[in-house]
Parts: structure tokens; C-alpha cells; sequence
């Protein structure tokens, strides 16, 4: 009696399972409307405008298209690759081919309020005021060089505005001056920046 229930149970599931089975009449018109639909919508013209962008398209190729695709490709991609210059797109070999061993970067930086024009003069550049210009850090005073000098000791000054020429306070003094003006040593010795 205890399993009656259950066969009761799989009786009615069985006849709910065939009823939905079953198509009925009034189905009939409905799949005859869906069919003529899909084939309408199959030979139909691409959306145009908008909707067009956003329509759902398969895409079809043959394996044998797609392989000649990716070997030119991989050609063209080959020969543009032997035409760049790998040296102009490595900025590390630029700065090791810069880099002379005989020299050795030294930063110059002086304050120099009012200046509208600073520049850096020694014995390395033939005392040439427009040889090695120093650049404005921005605000304020301060004016700024990197530049990469022979090692050894050097002589050097500052020059204003193209005429006032100025030791650099933070560095020593040589002995004396060549022309009666006083000058900075710096010493170079590649160990690193200065």
C-alpha cells in the first residue's frame, strides 16, 4: 500500500509528459508563422544605419583563407620588422652609446634670482658662455645643468645674463684667478653624480 502513492505519482506525471507532447491545433498556425519568419529574416537585407552596427552576423571562412591570412601576416610583420632600426627604438643602447667611459655625469645647479639667462663656462668648453646653457627648473631662482664632463679636475664658473660671471658658491675656489676673477674646481672622477 505504501508504494501506491508513488505509482499514483508516476501515473499523472506520465499523462502531464504526453499532454505537452501532444501538438494541438491551435499550434499549428503559430509554428507556420515562426518558420516564415526565420526565412524571411534569412534572406532579408542587412540593417541599415544604427541598428545595423549593433546586428548580430555570422561570419563564415574557409580554413584555407583564414591560413593565407595569417602567413601574410606574419610576412608582412617579418619585413617591417628587418626595416625598423632597433637602435633608434632602445633608449637603453642610446644612453649606454652616449655614455663615453673617459666621462662622468655631473649636475651643476645654482641660484641665481633675477637671471634671465644662466649658462655653465670651464676649461671644458674653452670658457664658451654659449657652449653649455643651464635650464630654468621652473619657479623660483634655481637654474639646473646635467652634462656629462671628462674626468680630472676642472676650472669653471658661472655666467648671468651673458656678462656677470660668478664662481659657484657651493664649490671651492681655485688659487687664483685667471683674469683676476676667481673660479671653481670640481673634480671628476666617474664614481658617480656629482
Amino acid at each position: 500500500m505504501a508504494d501506491r502513492p508513488d505509482r499514483e505519482d508516476s501515473r499523472v506525471e506520465a499523462q502531464f509528459r504526453a499532454a505537452y507532447q501532444r501538438p494541438s491545433a491551435q499550434d499549428e498556425p503559430a509554428r507556420e508563422r515562426l518558420l516564415s519568419r526565420l526565412a524571411a529574416e534569412r534572406g532579408a537585407a542587412p540593417a541599415r544605419g544604427v541598428r545595423g552596427w549593433f546586428a548580430v552576423r555570422s561570419f563564415q571562412a574557409r580554413p584555407a583563407a583564414v591560413f593565407a591570412a595569417f602567413v601574410a601576416v606574419l610576412a608582412a610583420g617579418v619585413w617591417l620588422g628587418a626595416k625598423v632600426d632597433r637602435r633608434a627604438t632602445s633608449p637603453v643602447r642610446f644612453v649606454r652609446e652616449a655614455a663615453d667611459p673617459g666621462t662622468a655625469p655631473v649636475t651643476f645647479m645654482l641660484r641665481a634670482p633675477g637671471a634671465t639667462r644662466v649658462s655653465v663656462v670651464g676649461d671644458f668648453n674653452n670658457w664658451d658662455a654659449s657652449a653649455t646653457p643651464m635650464a630654468h627648473s621652473g619657479s623660483g631662482d634655481l637654474w639646473v645643468l646635467n652634462v656629462r664632463l671628462p674626468r680630472g679636475v676642472h676650472l669653471y664658473s658661472f655666467v648671468l645674463d651673458g656678462s656677470e660671471w660668478r664662481p659657484d658658491p657651493s664649490a671651492p675656489l681655485a688659487a687664483d684667478g685667471s683674469f683676476g676673477g676667481h673660479n671653481s674646481v670640481i673634480v671628476v672622477d666617474g664614481v658617480g653624480g656629482l
